[in-house]
């Protein structure tokens, strides 16, 4: 869309047609055909698969006088395609209720400036906001907006008088249609990886209580193969990253795994084991002995996660069988004030085996000599149940088992 807020151009529209009409000519062998069923002539479909060639800077169809076939580079782009339009279709029908015939005509009706425009409204919380972030007006938001609901033949937005936001609805389809173009981005850097450019990009959600240096070494492993490769790497709640993880903003959440554990759209992998211990600072008197009743634990300050964490979970069954309630609990969501509390107090709280090793190596922190009721808990990695990650993806998750199983070596 223009950055003035105008009309879109054709050329800012096509680029979803040129994917929609690359598909048609890999459905029906041949321009020719293509041109037919999508009700175009042939040179405008042609020259939009020259344009979509241009744009990923290289040949996809070997073109001939029996048709166009294929080539390698047309291979790749085409399982990305047909990955996203399955992603599209299924969304329009969970949405319309339509059949899969309907849906892909919907979905063939969609433009880029409707796609985008819907998802910076989801993702922004208002057209208003959108159109900011987008850097257009919000008159052209709102254009958008109206159009993509037209096609669609569903409401997806709450309109009060001042604002516009989207609805549930509109939010859950604007996360499929990011997992959708997500496969596109995941088609460029195939494209890149195939041409010897040992380029790619792993974007990777961390859990708080995760041993920090697991995925640092991880990620040295991962550069020493693949040196241009981007990472980026994000701590944050568990409730966040899934939402990250489920709109394709990253590819892999690594932490402790949910109980029990999550199925559907996503899959959780155990990696090693890592249960939960109370934690002191050495000089804790607790720290001096060799045995520690659970009793024990009642006559001191406590450290606690803000509710909704499984470690808080733990923590309120332990209290649960104490004598008495501890009489101070200092509540907080950010882990590094958590630890702090611990140094600087007689607190106990509740931490991992390997997050006290690996962020106080010089054991400032020590695990009380405790068996703790319920605290099994296992590191792992989530990612997407129809994830195809590229090749410099998957060899992330590959260094990440190998230096798991050396985590759970040192820890065994």
């Amino acid at each position: 869309m223009g950055e003035d807020g105008h009309a879109p151009s054709d050329e800012d529209l096509a680029r979803l047609r040129r994917l929609f009409l690359f598909e048609a000519v890999c459905e029906a062998g041949g321009i020719g055909q293509a041109a037919v069923r999508a009700g175009r002539t042939q040179p405008a479909v042609s020259m939009a698969i020259n344009k979509l060639e241009a744009s990923f800077g290289g040949q996809l169809f070997e073109r001939g006088f029996g048709g166009s076939e294929l080539t390698g580079e047309g291979l790749i782009v085409q399982r990305r395609v047909r990955r996203m339009l399955d992603q599209m279709e299924r969304a329009v029908m969970n949405l319309t209720g339509q059949t899969a015939a309907n849906a892909a005509k919907i979905c063939r009706r969609l433009t880029d400036a409707q796609v985008r425009c819907h998802i910076a409204i989801a993702d922004a919380g208002s057209a208003a906001e959108a159109a900011l972030s987008l850097g257009i007006s919000q008159p052209a938001v709102h254009r958008a907006a109206r159009q993509i609901e037209q096609n669609v033949g569903v409401s997806l937005y709450r309109r009060r008088v001042h604002s516009v936001s989207a609805s549930p609805a509109g939010i859950e389809f604007a996360r499929c249609l990011s997992l959708a173009l997500y496969e596109i981005t995941q088609a460029v850097d195939e494209l890149a990886y195939a041409r010897g450019q040992l380029t790619g990009k792993v974007a990777i959600g961390v859990l708080p209580l995760l041993p920090p240096r697991l995925v640092a070494r991880a990620i040295q492993r991962l550069r020493a193969r693949y040196p241009a490769a981007r990472v980026t790497v994000e701590e944050s709640a568990h409730a966040h990253l899934l939402r990250e993880l489920r709109s394709g903003g990253i590819d892999i959440i690594v932490g402790g795994l949910r109980e029990p554990r999550l199925t559907g759209s996503v899959q959780e992998t155990e990696l090693f084991a890592d249960p939960y211990v109370v934690a002191v600072r050495k000089g804790h008197r607790l720290a001096k002995r060799k045995t520690v009743a659970l009793a024990d634990l009642a006559d001191h300050d406590w450290v606690m996660p803000q509710h909704k964490v499984p470690r808080r979970a733990v923590i309120d069954s332990i209290f649960a069988q104490l004598p008495v309630k501890p009489p101070l609990v200092f509540e907080t969501s950010s882990l590094a004030m958590m630890l702090a509390m611990l140094m600087e107090s007689d607190c106990l709280t509740l931490l991992s085996r390997a997050q006290i090793r690996d962020a106080y190596p010089g054991r400032e922190l020590v695990a009380l000599e405790l068996e703790l009721p319920g605290a099994g808990r296992a590191v792992g990695y989530t990612v997407r149940t129809d994830w195809l990650g590229t090749a410099v993806q998957q060899t992330f998750v590959e260094v990440l088992r190998a230096e798991s199983e050396a985590e759970s070596g040192h820890g065994s």
